[in-house]
C-alpha cells in the first residue's frame, strides 16, 4: 500500500483522533518548533526544533524524481555516498586516497549524532557499544576514545515498585542461566558473530527459527524483556526477529557497556575530524544523491542540494562509487543492477521510531544508565545522558527516551505529519508516572524523528544478506544492512570488510 492511500483509508477507518487528521497532502516539513505549551498539570515545557530525518528529498527520487545529468564538475577515484557511521569508517580508513563523501543531511553522522543541553551532551540515536574486541576496540583506542566501561548499574527494569537492577530485579535467575549459556557461546566457535561471513554452520541454522522460538525452549519468562529490546534496536518484536540476531544481541548481558556524552556520536566525530585533517572539504553535506549512471569505465553520480528551493543538478564523476546507505535505497539508484538482488533489496523491512530528549533545570533521575518497561506501549527504554560522565552537571538532567513505533507505517505517517507536541506528551507523562520526577523541572522536549531507520533483523535475513552481492560493477554497498543488524558493530566491519578491497582494486 503507498503512503498516500494508507492516509486516505486510515482516515476512513479512524484509527485514531492523530490518524483521522493526516491527509495525502500532509506536509514534507513540519513546523520546526512548537509555542511553550500552557500551564497544565504542573508542566510548562516547549518543543524544540525537529531534528532526524528530512523526507522531502528521499520522498521526491522515491516517487520518480528524474533528471539528466550534467556535465561531470571534478572527478575523484572514490565516492562514498552517505557519512553515517559505516560511510564515515571507510571515509576514514581510505582516507589517504582521492575520495569525496555526500550526504542526504546538514550534518555527517547517520543515526549518531547530538545535541547539548546546559552542558549536558545528549544522544539523538545511537547510545552505546559494546564490543571493543579487536578490530573495534583498535580503531577506538586510535581515535583517542576513553574505553572505560559505564559504572553499574548498567541496566535496569521497572516494577510496581520502581526500577530495580536487571540483574536483581523478577528476572535474575532467568538472567544468571542466560549469561552461563552466552559465556560458553563466546568462549566457542558457535556464537552468532558479527561480521555474519564468520559464522559457523550451527550459528547461522539460528537464522531459520525466530527469536521468540529460541527463548520460549530455556527462557520463556525472559520474552516480555527481549521484545522491548527487538523493537528498540531490531525493527519488530521476538516472533518477527532472527535468532541469530537476538542471541547475538544477548552479548549485553556479560559484556561491559561503553557509552560516551551525546552516545555514539562521540565516535562519529571522532571519524569526522580524521578524515577532515586527511584534507579539506572531503564531507559534502546538505546533497541528496538520486541516479548513479555508467559512464564507459567511469560511474557518474547525480544530485542535488536538499536546502534549495531550486535545486541545481550537480553530477561528479567517479572509478568507483560506495553506497554507505541503506539497501532499499541504494536499489533505487541502481535500476540497472542485477534484478534478483536490487528486488531483496527493496524487499527488506526498516522500523520507525522517536527520539525524545526530556531536558530538566536539574538532576532528577539518577539510578543508572538504560532503563527499560516491558510491556509498555509509549516507549521501550531511555537513558541517562549525563551518566557516562558521573553526572557532572548539577544543575541540569536530560534523559533520552526510545519509542519505536510497533506498526511502522502508522510511526512514518505520524512523523510525517510531525504533530510534536500530540507525540511528547504521551511519552512526558508516562515517563513522569514511572520516574516521579518534579514537572515544574522539566523545561523542553526535543524531538528526532527515524521512518526508515532501523533495520528490521527478520528470520531468515542473514542467510539473504549473505547471499546479496556487494558489488555491482565497481559499485559497492557498505552499510550494515549488510550485517542484518542495525549497530554500530555492523556498520563498522563493513567498513572494515571492504576498505582493503577497494585499496586494492584502486591500485589495480
Amino acid at each position: 500500500m503507498k503512503r498516500r492511500d494508507f492516509l486516505r483509508a486510515s482516515g476512513q477507518a479512524g484509527l485514531s483522533l492523530a490518524l483521522a487528521n493526516l491527509t495525502g497532502c500532509a506536509p514534507e516539513n513540519p513546523p520546526s518548533a512548537n509555542p511553550p505549551s500552557p500551564v497544565s498539570d504542573g508542566y510548562d515545557y516547549k518543543i524544540g526544533a525537529w531534528t532526524g530525518d528530512s523526507f522531502a528529498p528521499m520522498h521526491k527520487i522515491r516517487d520518480g524524481f528524474h533528471a539528466p545529468l550534467p556535465k561531470p564538475e571534478r572527478s575523484v577515484k572514490v565516492l562514498i555516498v552517505g557519512a553515517g557511521l559505516s560511510g564515515m569508517g571507510l571515509g576514514y580508513l581510505c582516507r589517504d586516497m582521492d575520495m569525496l563523501m555526500l550526504e542526504r543531511e546538514s550534518a555527517a553522522g547517520g543515526n549518531a549524532k547530538s545535541a547539548n543541553y546546559k552542558g549536558i551532551e545528549y544522544a539523538l540515536g545511537s547510545a552505546y557499544l559494546v564490543d571493543v574486541e579487536k578490530p573495534f576496540g583498535d580503531l577506538y583506542r586510535e581515535l583517542g576514545m576513553d574505553l572505560t566501561p559505564i559504572p553499574a548499574p548498567g541496566e535496569s527494569v521497572w516494577t510496581p515498585g520502581g526500577f530495580v537492577e536487571l540483574e536483581k530485579g523478577p528476572l535474575a535467575k532467568t538472567i544468571q542461566r542466560i549469561q552461563k549459556e552466552m559465556k560458553g557461546l563466546l568462549a566457542g566457535s558457535d556464537y552468532p558473530t558479527i561480521p555474519i561471513q564468520k559464522a559457523s554452520a550451527r550459528a547461522l541454522a539460528l537464522d531459520d527459527v525466530s527469536y521468540y522460538d529460541w527463548l520460549q525452549k530455556d527462557y520463556p519468562d525472559y520474552v516480555p524483556q527481549a521484545d522491548e529490546y527487538c523493537w528498540t534496536a531490531l525493527g519488530g518484536d521476538s516472533k518477527k526477529i532472527s535468532a541469530y540476531i537476538g542471541v547475538s544481541g544477548l552479548s549485553e548481558l556479560v559484556m561491559d557497556i561503553y557509552a560516551f556524552p551525546g552516545g555514539n556520536a562521540a565516535v562519529a566525530k571522532r571519524l569526522e575530524a580524521g578524515i577532515n585533517k586527511a584534507g579539506a572539504d572531503r564531507i559534502m553535506t546538505g546533497q541528496s544523491v538520486y541516479r548513479v549512471d555508467q559512464a564507459g569505465s567511469k560511474l557518474r553520480v547525480g544530485f542535488f542540494d536538499t536546502h534549495s528551493e531550486k535545486p541545481e543538478m550537480r553530477c561528479i564523476e567517479a572509478e568507483h562509487v560506495v553506497l554507505a546507505c541503506p539497501y532499499y535505497f541504494a536499489a533505487r539508484l541502481l535500476p540497472w543492477a542485477d534484478e534478483k538482488a536490487t528486488q531483496t533489496m527493496r524487499s527488506l523491512e526498516y522500523g520507525s521510531y522517536l527520539v525524545a530528549n526530556l531536558c530538566f533545570d536539574a538532576q532528577v533521575f539518577h539510578q543508572g544508565y538504560d532503563h527499560w518497561a516491558p510491556g509498555n506501549n509509549q516507549w521501550a527504554d531511555f537513558v541517562d545522558a549525563d551518566y557516562p560522565t558521573g553526572n557532572k552537571v548539577k544543575d541540569a538532567g536530560v534523559i533520552t527516551v526510545y519509542a519505536p513505533f510497533r506498526d511502522a507505517m502508522v510511526g512514518r505517517a505520524l512523523l510525517l505529519q510531525g504533530d510534536g507536541r500530540a507525540l511528547a506528551s504521551k511519552i512526558v507523562e508516562d515517563v513522569q508516572m514511572r520516574t516521579k520526577f518534579p514537572k515544574e523541572r522539566l523545561r523542553e522536549v526535543n524531538l528526532t524523528r527515524y521512518g526508515h531507520q532501523i533495520f528490521c533483523s527478520r528470520k531468515g535475513v542473514v542467510r539473504q544478506m549473505l547471499a546479496l552481492p556487494r558489488h555491482h560493477g565497481n559499485v559497492h554497498l557498505c552499510h550494515s544492512d549488510g550485517q542484518a543488524c542495525a549497530s554500530i558493530e555492523s556498520a563498522l566491519s563493513e567498513a572494515f570488510a571492504l576498505a582493503p578491497q577497494l585499496r586494492k582494486k584502486v591500485r589495480a
